[in-house]
């Protein structure tokens, strides 16, 4: 047996992965002017007491940034009928540009932007930073939240576990 999966080894372990649903998310951080986002689907809750949630960020997106500096972060749960905000969201940002223009939004108790047309949101406090891989797993406690509209959330299964 070989450390390193054969290419057909690789595939298969690729489609298995794939398999595993997630929700999906519009992580913010930031306030003001330095407020951002991202589409996100790496999303789990962590623990039940505190509760706390996981959230992974790829190495090298600009977001990691704006995390480490205002030690707070919202899950912003999307719903079905939530097309046209993943799409925004979706594009990705650099720090300097305005990720919320047209994007109704509003403060939460750690500063940071919550979304009101998602189908809920999670308030975090970082707490933990932790590299796996290529991402960087954020444990944030969560201080508040709230189901801010009706629907279903919305889950996606990749094809391929190796991208998104």
């Amino acid at each position: 047996m070989t450390d390193t999966p054969q290419p057909t080894e690789q595939a298969s372990i690729g489609a298995a992965l794939g398999r595993i649903s997630s929700g999906i998310f519009i992580l913010t951080t930031g306030a003001g002017p330095k407020a951002t986002g991202m589409l996100a689907s790496f999303i789990k809750q962590v623990s039940f007491h505190p509760p706390m949630v996981m959230a992974a960020v790829r190495q090298g997106r600009p977001i990691l940034t704006r995390l480490r500096e205002s030690g707070a972060f919202a899950v912003n749960i999307c719903h079905k009928q939530n097309g046209k905000l993943v799409a925004h969201f979706a594009k990705g940002f650099a720090l300097d540009e305005p990720a919320f223009e047209g994007i109704p939004h509003e403060p939460a108790v750690t500063g940071v932007p919550v979304i009101p047309e998602a189908l809920a949101y999670l308030d975090c406090v970082l707490r933990q930073e932790v590299t796996a891989g290529d991402h960087i797993l954020f444990l944030g406690e969560v201080v508040a939240g709230s189901v801010t509209s009706e629907g279903e959330p919305m889950i996606r299964i990749r094809k391929n576990g190796f991208d998104y």
